[in-house]
């Protein structure tokens, strides 16, 4: 009888396991690409990978992986060799983003509508893996803009699941998991001939720690925003282009918010020799939002953006926000926020965040929202 009760009480404790982790173990399950409908005269040109992880990186791979999906939809698509010849003529060394020169010459000499631009964030193949990349589309025209942003981040360990059945350890399955998560996306914005809007709450442990809010984008019906990189007063490289990215997917994605896209931002920055040292000041706004026609310019400042190498470790995320608005000179917005990847975690890490860029993108999302959310 003893030997049967120990059996039954085992048996509930794995059911109640089972429960628990339920949701994280089908947390990898992603749909096949919706179609391959390719909106009116669009040929594609897919830039090489740009590297922000701050080290090596295979991106030359990764950039042929992503390729591989985008052929699947069977939209025109500019060989790499007429890419490369382009991008040579021109002195085209920045694949960032794309400014009035890279778009006017590849819609001229190309026929390009639009360009792909893809920006790899974090890169790790041992175990457990680890990957984030941001991926947009900006159209050719004469003032480039954003079409279609989606992001993904992915660890191995996300969810272990039930006796860690859910464990991804080689990073090829990683890798195909989140190409197919961008994939379904754009499909999604080919098919239907318009932006991809994510919904859904955003989880309160992600809301900003202190705010200032005047309400600026409310009453707007369709509002311009220069995002410029945040001043990165982190250890890690790009960290302020990185949440620059991260911040212009949450404003594209509001529908209501029109962000400008960043290769015309750096363009505009450069030829007006402007330098921000230490941030952004009241006559950087004036002039980016006279030079750009931007409603509001976004900054801030990233204290911290650590992502751990290897199984072990917390990611750290922590930066400030402010937003200023072009018809007053005013500061209309501001915001610190500030977490960590155990912050909400109680038991059997359930919860527990271990892609920072994930965590940052929760983090940009709350921020947005407490921007343009109604009255």
């Amino acid at each position: 009888m003893i030997s049967w009760a120990n059996f039954f009480r085992k048996v509930a404790i794995l059911a109640s396991a089972a429960l628990i982790c339920l949701p994280g173990c089908a947390a990898h399950q992603v749909a096949q690409p919706a179609g391959s409908a390719t909106p009116p005269g669009f040929t594609f040109v897919v830039f090489p990978v740009d590297n922000l992880t701050g080290a090596y990186a295979p991106t030359r791979e990764f950039g042929k992986a992503w390729l591989s999906k985008l052929q699947e939809f069977e939209i025109p698509l500019i060989t790499d060799a007429t890419r490369e010849k382009i991008l040579t003529e021109h002195r085209i060394r920045s694949v960032s983003g794309v400014d009035s020169v890279s778009a006017k010459a590849f819609r001229e000499e190309a026929g390009a509508g639009a360009i792909f631009i893809t920006s790899l964030e974090y890169y790790r193949e041992m175990y457990p893996p680890k990957l984030a990349v941001t991926v947009r589309v900006v159209s050719t025209e004469e003032t480039p803009r954003i079409l279609w942003m989606d992001s993904v981040g992915m660890a191995g360990d996300d969810a272990p699941g039930l006796l860690d059945l859910g464990l991804i350890k080689d990073y090829e399955t990683l890798q195909e998991l989140a190409l197919r998560h961008l994939a379904d996306s754009f499909g999604n914005w080919l098919d239907e001939q318009r932006r991809y809007v994510s919904d859904g709450a955003v989880e309160r442990r992600f809301s900003p720690k202190l705010m200032y809010n005047q309400s600026p984008m409310r009453e707007a019906e369709k509002a311009t925003v220069a995002v410029v990189p945040l001043y990165n007063a982190s250890q890690r490289k790009r960290s302020g282009e990185i949440m620059q990215l991260h911040f212009i997917r949450q404003l594209l994605a509001t529908g209501s918010v029109e962000p400008i896209e960043p290769g015309v931002v750096r363009e505009k920055m450069l030829s007006s020799r402007m330098i921000m040292r230490e941030g952004i000041s009241a006559r950087d706004v004036d002039i980016l939002t006279y030079i750009l026609g931007a409603d509001y310019v976004l900054s801030g400042t990233v204290f911290d953006y650590y992502d751990p190498q290897g199984g072990n470790g917390t990611p750290v995320v922590d930066f400030t926000t402010l937003l200023m608005r072009k018809s007053d000179r005013k500061v209309v917005f501001k915001s610190k926020s500030s977490n960590m990847g155990t912050d909400g975690v109680y038991f059997f890490d359930r919860g527990k965040q271990n892609n920072a860029a994930v965590m940052a993108e929760e983090m940009a999302r709350s921020v947005v929202l407490n921007m343009v959310r109604a009255r």
